[in-house]
This record gives C-alpha cells, structure tokens and sequence, in this order.
C-alpha cells in the first residue's frame, strides 16, 4: 500500500516517455576476507546471506535517493516442494520486497526489519507477479516497470560442472554489452571459488540511457565502502 512510484535515484539523464533498454554492466569482486565477514555478520545475527547484502543495498538506494520506502524485486526460485527440485522448467517468480528507513534505524536493526520481511515473501513466494500487479493495479507508465524498478539477485546455489561423456567442457564468460536492461538497476551478486577463498563476484547491470559509467563507478565504489 502507497508504495512510492518510482525510486527516485540521480540519474544522468532524464527518463524518457517511453521506457528503454539499453544497457551496460560493470563488475567488482569482494574479496575473500570482506565475503567471510560478511557471512560471519548473517550467521551472527539469524540472517542468511541474502538478507544481508540486501540490507546494505537498501542503504545505498536510499542514500543514493533520499528516500525512506525502498522497494526492490528479486527472483526465487519457486521450488519449495521436494518434487519440483528435478523437474525441467522454468518456475522463477518475482517477489516485492520493501524495506522502511524512518526512524533512521541502526544496521541491525534494518537487518532484522529485512529478515521478517524477506520470511513474509517467500511464505507468499507462489503468488505470480502478474497477478499481484493485476490485484494491486498501481498507475502505469510507459516509461519505467510497476511497483519497482530496481533488482537484487544473489546465484549461491553452486554451478555444477557439465559432464558430457568423454568431452571436456569448459565455461566461458561472456560479455553482455549493450545487451537490454529490463529495470533502471540490477545488482546481481554469485560466490565463487578462489585460491583464496570463497569470494563475491558483483555487477551493477544499468540502463544506459538513464547512467553514465563514471555514475555506476560511483556507485560500485559506495557500495563497496558501505559493506566494509
């Protein structure tokens, strides 16, 4: 109820009547001794990993937009039956998470705000996102995507390696470019292996015609600062 329309971030360019897609995408990495604590700090507190880093990308957005109702969606994987794990298909939903900032809350206490929160969602995780758009019908505009416009998305489930009889196979990295940006900002976040440790691998996927790559560089580096 009375969510904001839209999350109003500084862009570098006005956003345009009708919504665009151009994109762009920039990396990072948290090394292994920030991704360890970052792991110990959601141990320590009753969250999962997830909740965690949400947490401190809620601070961002609302730094970044003076707002206090910070709304971001994120994709679940929709499989909480044990007989929907070895199925083949496609049973992604999206779920709207809000996280409130009045008060100017400490971090663990936002951090628990987000727990019970992101608890709630995924109890709620079968809901479609059609239809909740469809039962909530928020005023639509062409120029930006309903009830948020910002994404979160953390890959921790391991990537199994792909065997194929006798053949080798080894995964390539591709690079996206100006590949479409569906919502103003994505980040997207997987740990990976190293000889180090197991280590954050980021992006900050973007709407090139809404931010410039020195604004998105600023913005890596904030985030970066804020979780350390």
């Amino acid at each position: 109820a009375d969510i904001p329309a839209v999350i109003e971030l500084p862009t570098d360019r006005s956003r345009t009547a009708i919504q665009t897609f151009r994109g762009d995408i920039q990396k990072f990495q948290f090394d292994s001794q920030l991704t360890h604590k970052l792991k110990n700090l959601s141990q320590k507190s009753g969250s999962s990993l997830f909740m965690t880093l949400l947490t401190a990308f809620v601070i961002l957005l609302s730094r970044y937009s003076g707002q206090e109702d910070i709304v971001v969606g994120s994709p679940i994987s929709n499989r909480n039956r044990v007989a929907l794990e070895p199925l083949i298909g496609f049973f992604v939903n999206t779920l709207v998470l809000r996280t409130r900032l009045e008060g100017n809350p400490t971090f663990i206490e936002l951090l628990q705000q987000v727990r019970q929160m992101a608890l709630d969602a995924y109890a709620h995780q079968d809901v479609p996102f059609d239809q909740l758009v469809e039962t909530l019908q928020p005023q639509r505009h062409l120029s930006h995507s309903p009830l948020f416009q910002v994404m979160f998305v953390l890959q921790n489930s391991p990537v199994s390696k792909l065997e194929l009889g006798d053949l080798q196979v080894t995964q390539i990295e591709l690079t996206r470019g100006t590949a479409g940006a569906t919502f103003d900002l994505t980040l997207s976040m997987q740990e990976k292996e190293s000889a180090s440790g197991t280590e954050l691998i980021g992006a900050f996927e973007y709407n090139a015609n809404l931010f410039n790559a020195d604004s998105i560089a600023r913005m890596v580096e904030s985030f970066h600062t804020l979780v350390e």
